[in-house]
């Protein structure tokens, strides 16, 4: 363009060649609209431009930034509140006891792609690896270990499948995170370690360690954060079900003289006390777990009764949510709406979409329908989808069945 051509170029319906509308279309609004685009972001559009050589468009403008410091070692900068998330495609093997532990890192896991098989301690986790072996199935794309696990912990396991030359990279799940504990875990086959309790981030960060994302999604950290709160009141509630009995199980087991059980049971508590942002609990659990690691067959009175005070506060102060989450909801009949939600469900069950959970109370409207819900509210998919399909097939009528399934 000669400069006369350019000073005109960004006013509405002009183009510099008149027979460009005629072979390619077009309105000359374009450069107009992104001219304005830029200017509301307060930056300047300009063009530089040779007739017969070409031209160049260029803008600047300024945001705020942050500097985030990716595990390869390059800088990136991005706008501050504004957070790439990883998405994958793989099957993690999760061998975890404790079940608000599990619940947490499969919906963690979840929601950048990945489906998790859970096994409940380091024997059934081996077997599960050895099952796919056996089959000639895919193996595991990674392994989560927790440490402190009934039947076999996690250095026991991790030592077995090490032996067994599969190639899988194992990451330690522990809260010990001391320089010592490390180098053991990394001595037994666990060359990484996820902390207990994690963030989002940092479990991508590891997950990127081991694992080749197939795209990365740009989100909002309002919406990140929007949803780990969902999950933190889902913890609270089962946290509040599932430790009515807990101080009465430790000094049971303590007095009785079931050391392994007692500091296991402490050790549950510490885990899931962090996890729900209680730190008086989750250090008074832990001074308990320490003094049972020492050998002691019995805590001081001092150490249950601050364990006792401590976790009935927290449990006190979170019954109003569990109440709430116990409130029946109307009783769903309309097998019209009975069908919508089935077959919106079968779609986030088929996915492994953790928001399916937020639907747990919905399902339990619906008269049959309680062992669906638990296996969702468990994060069961697995088994959710053909009890789905059972409870649907009969209401489905003249319709096609529910015929999903999980890969």
């Amino acid at each position: 363009m000669t400069s006369e051509q350019a000073d005109r170029i960004f006013d509405p319906f002009v183009q510099v060649n008149p027979g460009t509308t005629q072979n390619y279309g077009g309105t000359g609004l374009g450069l107009t609209i992104t001219k304005n685009i830029i200017e509301l972001m307060g930056g300047k559009l300009s063009v530089e431009s040779s007739p017969g050589i070409g031209s160049v468009f260029s803008f600047e403008i300024v945001f705020e930034t942050i500097i985030d410091v990716s595990h390869n070692g390059f800088h990136h900068i991005k706008p501050l509140n504004v957070l790439e998330k990883p998405h994958f495609d793989g099957l993690i093997l999760v061998c975890e006891d404790n079940l608000m532990n599990q619940q947490v890192i499969c919906e963690h896991l979840a929601k950048v792609g990945l489906r998790t098989v859970v096994a409940e301690n380091g024997r059934v986790g081996i077997e599960k690896i050895q099952e796919r072996l056996q089959k000639g199935d895919k193996p595991f794309d990674l392994i989560f270990m927790d440490i402190f696990m009934p039947v076999m912990d996690g250095i026991e396991a991790a030592m077995i499948i090490t032996k067994l030359n599969t190639g899988i990279p194992i990451v330690a799940l522990t809260a010990n995170i001391i320089t010592s504990e490390l180098e053991k875990y990394k001595q037994h086959g666990m060359h990484d370690c996820l902390n207990k309790p994690f963030t989002s981030q940092e479990l991508w960060h590891v997950l990127l360690k081991h694992l080749d994302p197939v795209n990365v999604i740009v989100m909002d950290k309002d919406r990140l954060d929007a949803e780990e709160d969902t999950l933190l009141r889902l913890l609270r509630v089962n946290f509040v079900k599932n430790n009515q009995t807990t101080y009465d199980d430790i000094k049971c087991a303590a007095e009785e003289g079931d050391i392994t059980l007692a500091r296991r049971i402490a050790h549950t508590l510490k885990g899931n006390a962090g996890q729900i942002g209680e730190q008086r609990l989750r250090e008074a659990a832990a001074a308990a777990e320490d003094m049972l690691s020492e050998g002691q067959n019995r805590l001081t009175d001092e150490q249950m009764n601050i364990l006792q005070l401590e976790l009935q506060l927290v449990l006190e102060k979170l019954a109003p949510m569990l109440s709430e989450a116990e409130t029946p909801n109307q009783e769903i009949t309309d097998e019209k709406k009975i069908q919508e939600l089935f077959e919106k469900l079968e779609l986030m069950l088929i996915n492994y979409n953790p928001e399916c959970m937020n639907m747990s109370d919905e399902i339990r409207s619906i008269p049959g329908a309680e062992e669906l819900a638990q296996q969702i509210e468990d994060f069961d998919f697995e088994q959710a989808l053909p009890t789905l399909k059972k409870l649907a097939t009969p209401r489905v009528g003249a319709k096609t069945p529910l015929s999903g399934d999980l890969n």
